[in-house]
């Protein structure tokens, strides 16, 4: 696996990997989609595609080491991404940042939901 650089701000943390740079905010929510979109917006987000969660997924580990190292909330469970189903109405992609599944789900639904932007 690449070598991974996670540092710390002091309202989010950088990751940076696989030639990407990404802001994730330490503060959380569980939401349904249109509120976690807001929550996004208001915490400087606007990133949280399923690619940019599933990176972090795939380095979860890592990014989880040094989050518990400097006392933050490690990243668990499944994540609203900010892509709506182009299938389904009313839908909208989670993804699991314990090993990266992505699925589709009702907007209605609540997820938990962290800001996240490209650098």
């Amino acid at each position: 696996m690449e070598k991974i650089k996670v540092s710390f701000e002091e309202s989010a943390f950088i990751v940076e990997v696989e030639g990407k740079k990404l802001r994730v905010s330490y503060k959380q929510a569980e939401l349904p989609f249109k509120k976690a979109q807001e929550f996004c917006k208001e915490n400087g987000g606007g990133d949280e595609t399923v690619e940019n969660l599933r990176l972090l997924s795939k380095y979860r580990d890592q990014i989880n080491e040094q989050l518990r190292k400097n006392g933050r909330t490690e990243l668990s469970g499944w994540y609203w991404a900010n892509e709506e189903s182009w299938r389904y109405n009313e839908c909208a992609f989670v993804v699991s940042t314990n090993d990266g599944n992505v699925y589709v789900n009702g907007m209605n639904y609540t997820y938990t939901v962290r800001a996240v932007s490209a650098l």
